[in-house]
């Protein structure tokens, strides 16, 4: 690795709309020591013509048949040659300084292994919105396993992240192509597994919000269980038994209750994994008594709801409004859907709430 050049991976398909933009905003860095690793993901429209018309040495160019987001990263990853990591996607935007200030920020601070940024969601004709901080928690330092397992929000888009190759050769570490929609969360727990990381509250870079984003394209239910595969992987890492009970029942409330809802042979099965077992018996309980109530509100046909509610009571039998639920469903399941429907008023399904529609209320005419 070539201590202070910057790769910057971009994973294109389709992108000939915006990729223009993306690229002379490398170009423009007031730092200069980079190289922009292009990895076009068989496009069928003109990116290729795009990128062609760039000639900057600086720009290496990677053709693949279709293959997805993470292939399109980990071929990158195979190519590249700095001392560090940055990323934009090919409809994003760095402001000039977004190098400069990272990697000083990182040279000031040889024991943080990444570091974040702050920025702006924009529309698609680049007019800024709200701030990525805007929908954080935190900013997280220094060790942030923790938080990144809790929720994808520690970061935001990646594009905002510059880290140390080090960490990512010594660990060999790689995005999922099982994965459509969250590559870069699974990534980065993996990585702030055995990292640190520092933030800088500055804006130097911009998110492009529009209807092509591959985010806005994907099946809500698709992305439901792309999310539930990150989910799931973190809970079957090493240290996830080290994480506090909150993030744990964070994690499995996520995964469980909202996720894989209408998934009932993968929720069971979880609910008999040793990292669910050690919960305390009413936390499971809870759990179970949510996936329940959830799956009786919201799925046509739903199924296990009675051995739910079953081992439910068993693990808490002090539970009334488990108990309640378990007797009522026994006698009349509709009377018990009704209820419940009744009890929750006209809440909206979490799952039919498309991503960033709060942006676009926001700033609607």
């Amino acid at each position: 690795m070539q201590p202070g050049l910057v790769s910057i991976m971009m994973p294109a398909y389709n992108a000939e709309k915006y990729i223009e933009q993306a690229i002379k905003s490398v170009l423009a860095q007031s730092y200069s020591r980079w190289e922009l690793i292009i990895v076009n993901d068989g496009s069928t429209d003109d990116t290729a013509a795009v990128v062609a018309r760039f000639t900057d040495p600086r720009i290496r160019v990677f053709q693949q048949v279709n293959s997805g987001e993470a292939a399109a990263r980990n071929k990158a990853l195979a190519q590249m040659r700095g001392e560090f990591l940055a990323f934009l996607d090919a409809d994003d935007v760095f402001l000039s300084d977004h190098l400069e200030v990272t990697i000083a920020y990182l040279q000031a601070h040889p024991e943080c292994d990444g570091v974040y940024t702050d920025g702006y969601y924009c529309d698609s004709n680049g007019t800024p919105l709200q701030t990525l901080s805007s929908r954080r928690r935190g900013p997280f330092v220094g060790r942030v396993f923790e938080e990144v397992v809790r929720g994808s929000d520690v970061f935001g888009p990646p594009m905002c992240v510059v880290l140390r190759t080090n960490i990512i050769t010594q660990h060999q570490l790689k995005f999922d192509p099982e994965i459509v929609i969250g590559p870069d969360w699974d990534f980065f727990t993996h990585y702030a597994d055995v990292a640190r990381f520092g933030y800088i509250d500055r804006d130097t870079c911009r998110y492009r919000v529009h209807q092509t984003n591959i985010t806005v394209l994907t099946g809500l239910r698709r992305r439901a269980l792309d999310m539930a595969k990150c989910r799931i992987k973190a809970v079957k890492m090493e240290n996830f038994k080290s994480c506090s009970l909150e993030i744990r029942l964070n994690v499995f409330y996520d995964l469980l209750v909202n996720l894989l809802r209408g998934a009932p042979d993968q929720q069971t099965a979880i609910t008999n994994w040793p990292e669910f077992m050690v919960l305390p018996p009413e936390q499971q309980a809870r759990l179970l008594r949510l996936m329940a109530s959830k799956a009786l509100l919201y799925e046509p046909e739903p199924t296990y709801i009675g051995e739910w509610l079953r081992r439910m009571r068993d693990l808490n039998p002090k539970d009334l409004s488990g108990t309640v639920l378990y007797t009522i469903y026994r006698i009349n399941p509709s009377f018990c859907k009704i209820l419940l429907r009744a009890k929750t008023g006209h809440q909206a399904d979490p799952l039919t709430i498309p991503p960033f529609v709060d942006l676009k209320k926001a700033h609607s005419p």
